[in-house]
């Protein structure tokens, strides 16, 4: 609220100021001139018949004439040269046409005496000291009037603000996951508007993953049924199929029991709400000990694990992370040659990193986003003739953002580099206790 205060406050002693300015200069140069005309009228005649007296005696007695006029009029008068003068030329040049000078600097009237060159100069006046005051009273006044506007900007802003911060609160909570978050802001707010298109874009988006979520489980449940009586009935054929086309139609019964179980874990992982299983781990230790499993996937490549000796704590889903792993060691084996390698290093105090490097054919550097996308297959052949259909990535990606990373795919010499940064304090608040227990290993 402080920098939107400070904007339009800022907005408002801006204009007011520019106001206060031009009317500032209207004033000056319409009733200060009238004043100043006033005053040049209501002193002229005295300085005129002074002056003239003056200048009819010798300068020897002019002390005396001053000083009983100066008695008379309660007023300090005296004279000067001049050159002594602490006036512009023009003023100057003033002065010597016969004219009457009023200096608000020392508040004085000054007017050169006849055939000399000698000034009588009058004051101070309380008068002109008074107006030079009265500079300083108006500028005052200004900012005190501009001070006490904040007030009442102050007054005007907060329940907006109130009514901003309870909207930005709800699609912060909505953007988490929390998809029955509403701004619920009351009818009398100016922003009220605003906050039931809000509500009602919450709701249809929850209607919508809500929708989303039990179409997914209703065709994966439709799908499991046929693929049951299938292997059923291939039992029960006869005569019985060789056993080459027994294999054939069970691997793709198989192909399609798996494609189902991936989009499965696929929609499930990309439900905001979904809730994660938090523990805390020494990531080196857990590397060792899946080492046997990640050789197990590729009998015929060599699966190098680099971890520091240095102990690297974390806390996360710890399935979930296991899970990246497998598919992204597994699609390594199914695109390298010989040699898999698993690099864990410690970036920063908040970041760590897990590396898969294979020596295959590597992937071009313009398809390094697209490959995460869902059932995306760069080469159709390969990942039929390997087994691919195009979720595995797509199931890293989603997995490691749930926990507040990234993962990409590095430029690398030979074969494609997968790396998966992970911060190592996870933001708890976002998470419950429990995970969803479809999300199996495959």
């Amino acid at each position: 609220m402080r920098h939107l205060f400070t904007q339009f406050y800022l907005l408002v002693i801006a204009c007011f100021l520019a106001a206060a300015l031009l009317m500032g200069g209207i004033y000056q140069f319409t009733a200060e001139r009238t004043g100043n005309r006033y005053l040049e009228g209501l002193v002229q005649d005295f300085l005129d018949r002074f002056t003239q007296e003056l200048a009819t005696v010798p300068q020897s007695q002019w002390p005396d004439k001053i000083h009983n006029f100066s008695q008379r009029l309660h007023l300090s008068l005296h004279t000067a040269t001049l050159d002594e003068q602490p006036l512009s030329r023009e003023d100057i040049a003033f002065l010597q046409a016969g004219n009457i000078a009023i200096v608000e600097d020392d508040a004085t009237f000054r007017q050169r005496i006849p055939n000399s060159n000698m000034v009588l100069i009058i004051g101070p006046v309380p008068y002109l000291s008074f107006r030079q005051e009265q500079h300083w009273l108006i500028l005052g006044f200004i900012i005190v009037l501009g001070l006490s506007l904040a007030v009442p900007i102050l007054l005007w802003m907060r329940p907006h603000w109130r009514d901003m911060r309870q909207l930005e609160a709800a699609a912060t909570r909505l953007g988490n996951g929390e998809l029955d978050a509403r701004a619920a802001l009351d009818n009398s707010s100016s922003l009220a508007t605003l906050g039931m298109t809000f509500d009602q874009m919450a709701q249809r988006l929850q209607q919508l993953i809500s929708g989303r979520k039990q179409l997914t489980d209703a065709i994966a449940h439709e799908l499991r049924t046929p693929l049951v009586r299938l292997r059923y009935r291939l039992e029960l054929l006869e005569p019985a199929p060789a056993d080459k086309d027994k294999a054939a139609l069970e691997h793709d019964i198989e192909a399609l029991e798996f494609l189902i179980e991936e989009m499965l874990t696929y929609s499930r992982l990309n439900q905001p709400e979904l809730p994660l299983k938090l523990t805390e781990v020494e990531l080196g230790q857990w590397a060792r000990e899946r080492l046997a499993d990640w050789q197990a996937q590729g009998a015929n490549h060599q699966v190098i694990l680099s971890c520091p000796q240095t102990p690297l704590f974390w806390r996360g889903d710890l399935r979930l992370l296991t899970r990246a792993m497998d598919n992204l060691v597994g699609n390594a084996v199914r695109h390298g040659h010989r040699e898999v390698q698993i690099i864990l290093t410690q970036d920063s105090p908040e970041q760590f990193s897990l590396a898969v490097q294979d020596d295959g054919p590597g992937v071009a550097a313009k398809e390094a986003d697209r490959i995460f996308e869902p059932f995306v297959r760069l080469d159709e052949s390969r990942d039929r003739r390997t087994g691919g259909i195009g979720l595995g990535l797509a199931i890293v990606r989603s997995i490691v953002q749930l926990h507040g990373g990234k993962v990409s795919l590095q430029p690398s010499q030979q074969g494609a580099r997968f790396c998966i940064q992970l911060p190592v304090h996870l933001d708890t608040n976002r998470y419950q206790s429990n995970t969803d227990p479809d999300l199996r290993h495959t």
